[in-house]
């Protein structure tokens, strides 16, 4: 699944505060439909271990006006002992005739409901025994409108389909199952739907007959598989076709949107041909299909050979969208493309090893990308990755990534940052201290070893040990089942041939107090270094064991570099000086990714009150020469920041005007036209400096040029440069007036592609006028806003300063309506959105509300927020005269 928090250019997982605060309005939509599938606060209980499924068979007859369906199902199952009844999950089903036959022996089962269990026992009065069964069920379900199970859509023209999301235990509202993991089976689908209407699900069509204003379509038998990769979308579809390596794609889309699958056929493509090449195992299905969904709760998900996406995810105007978009939409296919082999293929055992999912794809979406594409750097972008996988992790409400989970609420809010960027980043680690090839073995031995079958982690700890002969099954523990980030303190002593370097390594909080007391965690850390006085060539790695340890590097160098190349999971604690010297160097010195790795540092030293915040803006100002986009992304993301909350009321000019000459020069260098020639990362770093110049700095001549561009996108959509065009909307709404706002929402109304229409959608959050702010709500929770889309427009209110107040009065006063409108969906968008504030009273009204108005699915969630509000309140009480003070002596030196 999807689950990856992105910015607008680029994959870059943020916690849930920090970075994650600034985002523009568009990104934090990014990260809103990546979010989960919808939540559910019924508890759930496994299966006894009675009997395992071996095919399923099903025909499903929809019936989109009256937003039902017939289901009529047959489970091959084995039973493994005797027994008089057999557990199925269910949920919404209202059966309508149930038996078991065991040989020749029928028998009528009596049905029991366990609502609270989501739960179905079938008994029978003679016990079965142990040995081959089959189940037989007809039941009628619902096509609910919460974008789960089976569920009812419609498209821009008012048009019905039906469309499936299993993921994570949904399945069972589609029909009687063994809804676990670890139940993998094999899936004989059937459809009756209106003649008109296309089907798609996991494998190829091997009948369509017609039966008056009806047609029956049959797949093939799928592979083994779990319950929740199963898969059906009934509705008016067509599609663009190609292949890979002999593999037969397609990209759907609803009627006369085909033409904007082009770029998703080419990617998967590409991507396809890519993972053939770097697995032993070919891609294992008969068909890929991805289809473009206009509701749908998650972002996408890897149903095997199904691929389903958020449209805005999978389409794209060939000619006139933007890189970062394409960016985006390429990393999606990757990731659930990965998928076909990491969770697919081989599955977790059970959800508390989700990572096994999740981390995997995340890990290897970049690599197709960076094959096919280089001058996207997704290398780089990986760096980013982890260092908001770090952030996350630096909250004391973390969790390991290996987390035991029953209920449904906890499987759920396993789908985070821990899950997809911790473990990716991880596992990006534990590849540079084997070898590539190493690890890639060690992948494919795993792999082949647990194929149609399900695995755990010490199976993948152990393929990779063998494979490499290093302690990997001693490593990964470390970082797998314990929660929380290493920081690794540097310190250096010279002499005249050599430099002795003392690591001591401690837990990381943002908490300064749990930061500064003792602890008894302890990491097995693969660590580079790398001194100023020599060359790569003569980088060191370790694997640092004990909470202190002394390695000697030659030559006598100023600064040693904790985390060389950057691919480690940890943070570096540097002294002063030395952060001093790296700032002097870092463009003369570091790589692009060394310079990601070591502003993350430095920042995350100024959290903890180690570095004044001066010496992180002196970073800054030694890379004001990178034209590195991922580089300068990640600087410009805190200097928003420090913009935002830890700027005093009185210093704010002073912070602008400070801003305004750093990004002069880079933008005079960059320029506001496109060059001939340029690349792709040229144009996503001219839109980075617009929104930095017009929103962090609130530059004039910045915000003029804003709203020409985004006059001429509402004049001729066609002729506008969607590069900058989104920023530039979300700017010209800063000082819009009603008349603007009203040419938004026409604008709205017939948009050319999923880009334009959010481009337009999300600058309607960040007008100053309270009036119009109060229309984006109201508007937000009407039925012209689909349903996963309203929420984020009340959460991206609230992450306005102009509209923070009115939003949060907005939920409170309408809990019971966005709930409606949203889905318990909408309680994770809100528990995201609260850990942006950054003021006492909020903090507390927010407290009180919630203690009022429990969210079970969201506990961990609404933990992390008010640690990160409390957090927030800490850095600006130790930071902000510190940083008024650095100002006042800029102002005075002139700079």
């Amino acid at each position: 699944m999807f689950l990856i928090w992105q910015s607008q250019n680029t994959q870059v997982i943020e916690e849930l505060g920090e970075l994650s605060r600034v985002k523009s309005m568009k990104q934090i939509f990014v990260l809103f439909t990546f979010a989960a599938v919808a939540l559910s606060l019924a508890s759930a209980q496994r299966l006894p271990e009675v009997a395992r499924p071996e095919n399923y068979k099903l025909t499903f007859t929809p019936d989109l006006d009256r937003a039902t369906f017939e289901g009529d199902e047959t489970i091959f199952i084995r039973v493994l002992k005797q027994s008089s009844e057999i557990k199925l999950n269910a949920v919404d089903i209202d059966f309508h005739d149930a038996t078991i036959t065991t040989g020749s022996t029928t028998q009528k089962a009596k049905v029991s409901l366990e609502n609270e269990k989501e739960m179905v026992v079938l008994a029978v009065e003679k016990p079965l025994a142990a040995g081959s069964a089959t189940i037989h069920v007809t039941y009628t379900g619902i096509l609910n409108n919460e974008m789960r199970g089976f569920y009812l859509g419609k498209d821009d023209q008012g048009r019905k389909y039906a469309a499936t999301q299993f993921a994570a235990t949904d399945a069972r509202r589609a029909f009687p199952s063994f809804d676990e993991p670890s139940y993998k089976a094999t899936f004989d689908i059937t459809v009756v739907a209106d003649k008109s209407m296309a089907a798609i699900s996991n494998n190829k069509v091997i009948s369509d007959t017609a039966n008056g204003d009806k047609h029956t379509v049959r797949f093939a038998t799928t592979a083994k598989m779990s319950s929740y990769l199963a898969a059906l979308v009934v509705g008016n579809f067509e599609y663009v076709e190609g292949s890979a390596d002999g593999i037969p794609i397609r990209v759907y889309a609803t009627t006369g949107k085909k033409k904007m699958g082009k770029f998703a056929l080419e990617s998967a493509e590409n991507i396809l041909s890519y993972y053939d090449k770097y697995f032993d195992i070919k891609y294992p299905y008969g068909k890929l299909d991805l289809i473009g969904l206009p509701d749908f709760s998650g972002g996408a998900m890897e149903n095997t050979g199904c691929i389903t996406f958020r449209e805005s995810l999978l389409l794209i105007d060939d000619q006139h969208g933007s890189v970062g978009t394409r960016k985006t939409i390429a990393s999606a296919i990757a990731h659930e493309m990965a998928h076909q082999w990491f969770g697919d293929l081989v599955t977790m055992k059970w959800w508390d090893d989700l990572w096994l999912n999740e981390g995997f794809a995340t890990w290897m979406s970049s690599k197709p990308l960076e094959a096919w594409n280089p001058e996207w750097n997704f290398d780089l972008d990986d760096v980013s990755q982890t260092a908001g996988a770090l952030d996350a992790d630096s909250l004391a409400n973390t969790r390991p990534i290996h987390q035991a989970a029953e209920t449904r609420a906890q499987i759920e809010e396993l789908f985070d940052p821990i899950a997809y960027g911790k473990a990716a980043s991880v596992l990006h680690m534990l590849e540079a201290y084997v070898g590539t090839d190493t690890f890639r073995s060690g992948v494919n031995v795993y792999l082949k070893q647990h194929q149609y079958a399900n695995a755990t982690a010490d199976n993948f700890w152990d393929a990779q040990a063998k494979t490499s002969k290093r302690p990997i099954d001693q490593i990964m523990p470390t970082f797998v089942k314990q929660a929380g980030v290493p920081m690794i303190t540097v310190k250096l002593q010279c002499s005249a041939s050599s430099t002795s370097v003392t690591l001591a390594q401690q837990r990381y909080y943002y908490d300064r107090a749990k930061f500064e007391a003792s602890n008894d965690e302890l990491w097995q850390i693969p660590v580079c270094l790398r001194g100023s006085a020599s060359g790569k060539e003569a980088q060191k790695c370790e694997l640092l064991r004990k909470k202190e340890e002394t390695f000697a590097l030659p030559g006598c160098s100023n600064w040693v570099l904790g985390n060389a190349e950057a691919t480690g999971y940890y943070r570096v604690g540097y002294q002063p000086d030395v952060v001093s010297a790296l700032a002097a160097e870092a463009e003369t010195k570091l790589s692009a990714a060394e310079r990601i790795a070591v502003q993350s540092d430095i920042w995350a030293l100024v959290r903890i009150g180690r570095e004044p915040i001066g010496d992180y803006l002196a970073f800054a100002r030694g890379v004001q020469s990178d034209r590195n986009r991922a580089v300068l992304e990640n600087v410009l993301g805190q200097l928003d920041y420090i913009g935002l909350y830890l700027v005093n009321d009185n210093d704010r000019n002073s912070y602008r005007s400070w801003l305004r000459q750093y990004l002069d020069p880079i933008v005079k260098d960059v320029a506001w036209a496109p060059k001939p020639g340029e690349d792709g990362e040229r144009k996503s770093l001219r839109s980075e400096l617009l929104n930095a110049l017009g929103y962090g700095a609130r530059d004039p001549e910045a915000l003029v040029q804003a709203r020409e561009i985004a006059d001429k996108a509402l004049d001729d959509p066609a002729s506008a440069d969607w590069e900058l065009a989104g920023s530039a909307l979300k700017l010209a709404a800063l000082n819009g007036d009603q008349a603007f706002y009203d040419r938004l929402m026409s604008a709205l109304k017939n948009p050319k592609s999923p880009e334009e229409y959010f481009a337009y959608f999300s600058a309607l959050p960040e007008f100053s006028d309270q009036k119009l702010l109060q229309r984006t709500l109201e508007y937000a929770i009407s039925s012209d806003v689909r349903s996963q889309d309203g929420p984020f427009l009340i959460v991206s209110v609230m992450g306005n300063p102009a509209g923070e107040k009115l939003a949060w009065d907005f939920i409170q006063s309408h809990w019971d309506a966005l709930q409606k409108a949203g889905g318990p969906f909408a309680s994770q968008m809100v528990m995201f959105g609260i850990s942006r504030f950054c003021d006492a009273n909020m903090r507390d009204q927010v407290t009180n509300f919630f203690a009022a108005h429990t969210v079970e699915a969201t506990g961990r969630t609404y933990k992390q927020s008010i640690e990160s509000i409390n957090n927030c309140i800490d850095l600006k009480s130790q930071q902000a005269a510190q940083l008024a003070s650095w100002l006042g002596q800029q102002a005075s030196r002139g700079k």
